[in-house]
């Protein structure tokens, strides 16, 4: 008998299928779509139902299995579930590949690839890169921010396509594309303006700043533009490895902002002329203060957004995968199919030294996008202003009984900690005093690695609230002013709440914040609003 396809053991032609992917591993295996279309025998012997170890076999050659593996139970992982899930990727990924901007369920088709985001080891990448995701966004963009304006001055929607479509922006920003040429930076920058600087429009939480612990009944406030927190779109319903599930929209502030810094980073600072040269041309001058030379070339060397776009020969970050520096933001999105409790907060996400920037609009702008229902029709230029500061956690396990919630309409300029509150850090941790020492309560730091959330076996109990505190050191203070920091996680979505004011107590004029955002590893988002608490050690 001459030999044939037909006659050949399944083992080789899943073997021929394998070789042909690894061949051409972006996109579907067309091989196998070209066997199957053949002849009735090579499709059956070809089916999942016939030859389920193929399908396992392409789905670990193509995509990244680390994240499913630890939070989807064993069921759902089942050769017939991830033959469906290669099926609802490859088809997103040619929706994305042919621009098919009038699909009728675009916004599954991009959950689909936010979710193949946030388990990216680096395979997963390669697949989004080969489809050519940042040329469908820059046009997708352009088009829905255009149809959304219904009026002269509208203000762009956040809608579900809308929002996964800013996020998608940040996680495929890459070096060289922010090198493209200026006209088209410039127009992404307008696009993102909007949804990134008007935080009475545009949140960066999922749930009320106002509230440390969940709760179905929210307090709205009304402004000219409506109630706050603004009516959002919260979730849909996505096919995620064969199942219809729950799936929750992130907010699109945070992935506004990080795309617009990473952007505006492109324009350095200017050196104004007359600075000294450095540190020590300034003291032999008398100038105690303010920045040189040095310092805004540091600035614009060091603190540049960190960007997260990888490619499968990327080192682990930290020593975790990639994925896992996502899981904070899978939870929030997909906490119906968790196999264990959420972690909405990697411990040890914030701790160390970070650098960056902080914009803000004109005082006198901001307050007219404030007075007014409609968009302004040009956005004015933000000033940049270097963050330098060094932070470090502080955990309380139980059976310790962590410090109180504060409660009241300002309890969120105090970041959820109780008015009067004292705090020193001591040699083994920090410890909380309350007024009129109504309690004395000791955090300590974390002892083992950050692969750990919700426990931390070196002191053998969960972890029950973190503390967060941290100061601008020398030679920035002097350079950039210098400030020192406190807050608290907020344990129902892992949003960071800090209050931060000036290091000298008579530097009034230096004003006091309160930052609000969710934390990730290398980059951190949040948004920021003067505060009068006071942040001084006692």
């Amino acid at each position: 008998m001459h030999p044939s396809l037909l006659t050949t053991p399944p083992e080789i032609l899943e073997h021929i299928v394998l070789l042909a992917v690894l061949d051409s591993p972006r996109g579907p295996p067309s091989v196998l779509r070209a066997l199957r279309l053949s002849c009735r025998i090579l499709n059956e012997t070809l089916s999942v139902e016939h030859n389920p170890h193929l399908y396992l076999m392409l789905f670990f050659h193509s995509f990244d299995m680390s994240s499913p593996n630890r939070h989807l139970p064993s069921p759902r992982l089942s050769a017939l579930a991830l033959e469906q899930e290669l099926r609802t990727r490859y088809i997103a990924l040619q929706c994305i590949r042919r621009k098919n901007f009038g699909h009728p369920d675009l916004a599954g088709i991009l959950s689909t690839v936010y979710i193949m985001f946030l388990e990216d080891d680096g395979c997963n990448y390669e697949q989004i890169a080969g489809a050519d995701l940042l040329g469908f966004l820059q046009l997708l963009l352009h088009d829905c921010t255009s149809q959304d304006i219904a009026g002269k001055n509208a203000w762009p929607l956040e809608n579900e396509v809308n929002t996964l479509a800013v996020a998608l922006l940040w996680f495929i920003t890459s070096h060289s594309g922010l090198r493209q040429d200026t006209q088209l930076r410039q127009r992404s920058i307008d696009i993102l303006s909007c949804y990134a600087y008007a935080g009475f429009r545009y949140p960066c939480f999922t749930e009320p700043e106002n509230m440390f612990y969940s709760s179905d009944k929210t307090k709205l406030a009304i402004s000219n533009h409506g109630n706050y927190p603004p009516p959002r779109p919260t979730a849909m319903t996505v096919r995620y490895f064969g199942d219809q599930t729950r799936f929750t929209l992130p907010p699109i502030a945070p992935f506004a902002i990080l795309s617009q810094f990473a952007r505006a980073e492109e324009f350095p600072l200017k050196i104004p002329p007359g600075l000294p040269a450095n540190r020590q041309e300034a003291l032999m001058a008398g100038i105690l203060s303010g920045p040189t030379k040095e310092d805004i070339e540091h600035f614009n060397a060091n603190c540049n957004t960190r960007l997260i776009c990888s490619r499968s020969s990327d080192p682990p970050v930290d020593g975790l995968f990639k994925s896992q520096t996502h899981d904070p933001d899978r939870s929030r999105s997909l906490t119906s199919v968790l196999s264990t409790a959420p972690s909405y907060y990697v411990p040890g996400t914030l701790s160390g030294h970070w650098r960056g920037s902080s914009m803000m609009p004109d005082l006198y702008f901001y307050k007219s996008m404030l007075s007014s229902a409609e968009a302004p029709s040009t956005l004015v230029s933000f000033g940049r202003f270097p963050l330098y500061v060094r932070f470090r956690e502080y955990y309380c396990y139980s059976p310790t009984t962590p410090v109180p919630v504060e409660e009241g309409g300002s309890a969120l300029f105090n970041a959820f900690l109780p008015h009067g509150c004292r705090w020193y850090e001591v040699k083994d941790g920090i410890e909380l005093v309350g007024k009129n020492n109504s309690f004395r309560t000791k955090y300590v730091p974390q002892q083992n690695s950050p692969q750990c959330d919700a426990q931390d076996p070196s002191h053998g109990g969960e972890i029950r609230d973190v503390i967060i505190v941290g100061e601008t050191e020398e030679p920035y203070a002097s350079a950039w002013n210098g400030y020192n920091y406190i807050g608290r996680i907020r344990p129902s979505d892992g949003l960071v709440i800090l209050m931060r004011g000036p290091h000298d107590a008579h530097a009034d004029q230096l004003g006091r914040a309160l930052f609000r955002g969710y934390g990730k590893y290398f980059s951190w988002s949040p948004r920021r609003r003067s505060n009068h608490c006071d942040t001084r050690k006692r």
